[in-house]
């Protein structure tokens, strides 16, 4: 599968740096709320890459 390591948020922010961290901050308080149909979506996008990684992978068989 993927050889990346997990994301991590306090590393995230160390590499965009403080200016580009408050931005997305200000975008994100000004966007309007998420539809609970667009939720639901992504929380099942989330759930089903969740489940894809905890399987083994498939040469390991």
């Amino acid at each position: 599968m993927n050889a990346a390591p997990p994301f991590s948020r306090a590393r995230a922010e160390q590499i965009l740096g403080p200016a580009a961290i408050e931005k997305a901050r200000r975008i994100v308080d000004a966007a309007p709320p998420l539809r609970p149909e667009l939720r639901e979506q992504l929380r099942a996008v989330f759930a089903s890459a969740r489940a894809i990684q905890s399987q083994p992978p498939a040469d390991a068989a």
